[in-house]
């Protein structure tokens, strides 16, 4: 029995699965098994980690026929014999301490309260596209994470919700937290939650750094957007007491573009009064001057004119979020 069992849910993550694995082959804490679910990958995925399960005896591959993340985690965590359970995605690789750093989180705050998980930092990969180290700086600004953009305090510190975790089984187990598979986004708030409802404490590590491949254009990532804004709301439609002010501020956005289309039309088939469809765009025109200050930061910060993405991305989010966000009350 294992130490700790990793669990990586995949779905065609042939450009980086390999890089994936070899991080968690070099890790310094060695009694792992590395659990590969794989979600019906149509590229090169499978054999990649049939070739690495030929030298080592470690990993392990699993069929996932319901494709989706919340199903591989579940698969994973039943396979599992191991004390600790923790996750990674095919697109990211670890520093070889990474496992070691959670692990001694875990042990140090155990002692002092009821320790659920302890997750990870995310972190630009060296090799990543110029547009998704840009995506990378961009949510980690007040205006791109919509309040929940990484603290840059170089501490240990608890939080509402952790990624690339890793937790102990037993609770899992002994709670019956398993992900819901209904989810198809916002997977981890939810698992998460529900370990915070039972009373047990997240704490994010921002040393344990998880290096993760982002979308690589806009187009992508506007769709990451809508579906992160569409698992949002069935979230918060769960549990009505998440919501904050900062889901909310994207739909009214949307709502307000949405107004300020309609006045357009209806000042230019109706002869409106100009004023007040001027007086309608300054919300948009503040809008558009805040963006272009966050956008030079970026270039500043990014000594790059290829900073200039953070200025359809900013919209992107909060276009995407808001769309999504809205898609679900309609359906509802």
């Amino acid at each position: 029995m294992s130490k700790i069992d990793v669990i990586i849910g995949v779905r065609n993550e042939e450009k980086h699965l390999e890089r994936c694995l070899t991080s968690l082959q070099n890790q310094t804490i060695t009694d792992i098994q590395i659990f590969v679910i794989d979600g019906q990958s149509c590229d090169r995925t499978r054999e990649i980690v049939t070739e690495k399960m030929k030298d080592d005896p470690r990993i392990k591959l699993f069929d996932n026929p319901h494709v989706i993340i919340s199903s591989a985690r579940n698969i994973g965590i039943k396979a599992s014999k191991a004390e600790y359970i923790a996750y990674l995605d095919g697109h990211c690789y670890v520093n070889n301490d990474w496992l070691e750093k959670l692990l001694e989180t875990y042990h140090a705050f155990e002692k002092k309260c009821k320790v659920g998980g302890v997750g990870s930092t995310y972190a630009s990969p060296d090799d990543d596209t110029s547009y998704g180290k840009i995506v990378s700086s961009v949510v980690r600004t007040p205006l791109g994470g919509m309040g929940t953009a990484y603290s840059a305090d170089n501490k240990i510190e608890i939080v509402e919700s952790v990624a690339f975790a890793i937790y102990k089984r037993s609770i899992i187990e002994k709670n019956g937290i398993f992900y819901d598979e209904s989810m198809t986004q916002c997977e981890d708030a939810d698992f998460n939650y529900r370990l915070i409802k039972n009373g047990y404490v997240l704490l994010k590590h921002p040393q344990a750094l998880v290096y993760q491949y982002r979308r690589p254009d806009t187009s992508q990532f506007f769709r990451q957007m809508v579906k992160y804004g569409e698992g949002r709301c069935n979230f918060a439609h769960e549990y009505r007491e998440t919501l904050n002010i900062f889901h909310l501020i994207p739909l009214l956005f949307v709502i307000y573009l949405l107004i300020v289309i309609l006045s357009f039309f209806i000042f230019l088939i109706y002869s409106g009064s100009l004023e007040l469809f001027i007086i309608i765009l300054v919300p948009l025109l503040i809008y558009f001057f805040i963006d272009v200050i966050y956008t030079l930061i970026i270039i500043f910060k990014s000594r790059s004119l290829k900073g200039l993405y953070a200025a359809i991305m900013y919209p992107s989010i909060h276009i995407g979020y808001g769309i999504g966000f809205l898609k679900v009350i309609l359906k509802k």
